[in-house]
């Protein structure tokens, strides 16, 4: 069963309206926290509220106030243009690596060691999600979330072996995947050197 963390006050969430529809205030949360690998408790965590008022904002059964929302998107790293799409001039089309959002671990998949670089600017709405997986020796990760969609990658570097509904294929540099994502998968660095990983999927969506 799920502890739910302390409750927030009752001012920190009004009555769904349609503007809020209109500003797509839930799904914003919910892509900006899974593109941050946080669980809905982390983020209460974060923000001082329950678990179960993060989940009725992403459903958009509750509108955070002002004050909540803020405290929100302070929490994903964010700011209130960005977090509704307002500064897309400002996503640069083209990434140096030094300026791309580098995340240790996702909370939302089981695993261990593997770092991810974010390929797609942190702004909610997109289409896909791209990472680099850079993945240590002996790291891994195993992802038993199951969702419409497809994933594609690409072996940039190193060795792994790539687990998908079961089956498990030895990969090296310059080999591919292709798979719908609702088959669970996961991989794992066989090689003594960190493996790097382009991986594309569409997002998941409730």
């Amino acid at each position: 069963m799920t502890t739910e963390t302390k409750a927030a006050p009752e001012a920190e969430a009004d009555e769904p309206d349609s503007t809020a529809d209109d500003l797509q205030i839930g799904a914003r949360v919910r892509y900006a926290r899974v593109l941050k690998g946080l669980r809905m408790r982390d983020l209460a965590l974060r923000v001082n509220c329950t678990e179960s008022m993060i989940s009725k904002i992403e459903a958009n059964r509750v509108v955070p106030s002002i004050a909540m929302l803020q405290k929100i998107i302070v929490a994903l790293d964010r700011n209130m243009a960005s977090f509704f799409g307002l500064e897309l001039d400002t996503h640069k089309l083209v990434q140096r690596p030094e300026e791309r959002v580098l995340v240790e671990g996702d909370a939302l998949r089981g695993g261990h060691g593997v770092r991810y670089e974010r390929l797609v600017p942190p702004a909610a709405g997109n289409l896909l999600e791209g990472n680099i997986h850079n993945i240590q020796p002996g790291g891994h990760k195993t992802d038993q979330i199951k969702h419409q969609g497809e994933a594609v990658g690409y072996l940039l570097e190193g060795e792994i072996e790539l687990d998908i509904d079961g089956t498990t294929y030895r990969m090296s540099a310059g080999d591919s995947f292709f798979f719908k994502a609702h088959l669970k998968n996961g991989y794992r660095n066989v090689g003594t050197v960190t493996a790097r990983l382009l991986w594309v999927n569409t997002p998941q969506v409730h």
